[in-house]
């Protein structure tokens, strides 16, 4: 089914929307890599919906991601920009190319390429502050069924001082929690311990 952007899940014919949408981006242009596709090269997961709904992506996202044929790209639909899927992606060997087409609208596709582009860091987090030295207050949000842990986490923001830091350890990548760390003006980096769980440092 089409929606009003032109994005649809599954292997799919660009609509002129589409094509529209690739020709707006605004960082860097288009890799040749991406353009022309074949229709059977191109994956496209709308989750935009899924998101606002409360839903949490990041499973949904992978299994896609799993699916893919060694020649196809995946074209990411979302409300913000995932910007910590980029490391776990670049770990499997794809690089990204970002598109912002308007609020809550952001178009990401991912494709394979060489090991200097898959590891490259994001251009978006490039001029971000450096994560704080010291302690950090420790919040943790295991345990707990969403939306419980996005609220603990966000209920103790305020503590953060100056040159201060959070340590959130969620069962979960909190892939809701990142617009609203945005949103308020948070930096923040996530990592996936050898344990399971996730630990996500939040700083300004």
């Amino acid at each position: 089914m089409t929606n009003e952007t032109g994005c649809h899940e599954g292997h799919v014919r660009p609509t002129p929307e589409t094509k529209a949408c690739d020709a707006q981006s605004t960082g860097t242009p288009m890799p040749e890599v991406l353009r022309d596709l074949p229709d059977d090269r191109l994956v496209i997961l709308d989750i935009r919906e899924h998101v606002r709904g409360g839903e949490e992506p990041f499973q949904r996202i992978m299994q896609t991601v799993m699916s893919l044929r060694d020649d196809q790209v995946l074209k990411l639909c979302n409300i913000f920009e995932p910007v910590p899927l980029y490391g776990v992606l670049a770990q499997r060997g794809f690089a990204h190319w970002t598109q912002r087409r308007g609020p809550e609208d952001w178009c990401i596709m991912f494709y394979r390429a060489g090991a200097e582009a898959a590891t490259s860091p994001a251009p978006s987090t490039a001029s971000r502050p450096a994560e704080p030295v010291g302690n950090a207050i420790v919040v943790d949000a295991r345990g707990l069924e969403p939306p419980q842990p996005m609220a603990k986490i966000l209920e103790n923001l305020p503590r953060i001082a100056a040159g201060g830091k959070i340590l959130a350890i969620t069962d979960r990548r909190p892939m809701l929690l990142y617009p609203k760390l945005e949103e308020r003006g948070f930096v923040f980096s996530t990592e996936e311990t050898m344990h399971g769980w996730f630990e996500t440092r939040i700083w300004k």
